[in-house]
């Protein structure tokens, strides 16, 4: 069974419109964190709002841990309301986190909106590969200087402003591939995305692993809240639990629906 830690918020940091970073203070015994898994964090102690919200973990550092976090409800207004020197407690590290290997390969990292934010600590994680970052924003784009600092290969593409490319980000990902292809796609953002994500990499070959942003009541597969499609060689698909399974999957074994 997980156990719920204290972490003492160093700062706070509005990034975009709604879109803040919190820097929390990394516990000694906080057990090893992997991109792609998240935190089920308490809104408030004790009080209105009740529910967890679930928030992937966007970077690491020694003795700190990075939160991206986008403020659309009560849940996530009262996360990010919090100063420095507030608590939060975290449950966790949840969930199944990006496979990265130890071979030498081309990778695409590809984030839409607040899927983006998972997307930095696993770029790290990518150094050793010939890796291409594509950021997707409908507008004012954040965390680009950050994975600028990793790699120099980052496009940004951004449906409403200025950027490297005017337009879906599954259209830069496409234009990206026909121009040099890739050994495997990563990627985190909306489901309509990740389906075009996926149909990409049918289509050329690819393989992908595909990060999941699902609504998460328990965080630890015991209310079926977050159930989603994946094949079975038994009856075609069976239900699994993204927050428990996932939020990882290939993209050979998801399935979306239509």
């Amino acid at each position: 069974m997980k156990t719920s830690i204290d972490c003492i918020v160093l700062e706070n940091q509005m990034l975009s419109e709604d879109i803040y970073r919190i820097i929390l203070e990394k516990p000694i015994d906080m057990e090893k964190v992997h991109a792609g898994q998240f935190f089920h964090i308490q809104p408030a102690e004790g009080g209105d709002p009740f529910i967890r919200r679930p928030i992937s973990i966007c970077a690491l550092e020694q003795d700190k841990l990075h939160l991206v976090i986008r403020k659309e409800g009560k849940g996530t207004q009262a996360i990010c309301s919090k100063k420095p020197g507030d608590k939060l407690n975290l449950l966790g590290p949840l969930g199944n986190g990006f496979t990265v290997s130890n071979e030498k390969e081309k990778v695409i990292v590809v984030g839409g909106g607040i899927g983006t934010a998972p997307m930095l600590e696993l770029t790290k994680n990518l150094q050793h590969k010939d890796v291409k970052v594509l950021l997707g924003y409908r507008k004012d784009p954040y965390l680009v200087e950050d994975f600028c600092k990793i790699t120099p290969n980052v496009q940004v593409a951004v449906e409403e402003g200025p950027g490297d490319y005017r337009g879906f980000i599954t259209d830069l990902l496409e234009k990206e591939i026909q121009k040099e292809s890739a050994d495997l796609i990563y990627a985190c953002g909306p489901e309509i995305m990740l389906k075009k994500v996926q149909q990409i990499g049918f289509h050329f070959g690819i393989k992908t692993q595909l990060a999941l942003e699902e609504r998460m009541a328990c965080g630890i597969g015991a209310c079926l809240v977050c159930s989603c499609k994946v094949k079975a060689q038994e009856n075609g698909w069976h239900f699994v639990r993204t927050c428990k399974e996932g939020p990882v999957f290939t993209g050979e074994e998801v399935i979306f629906d239509a």
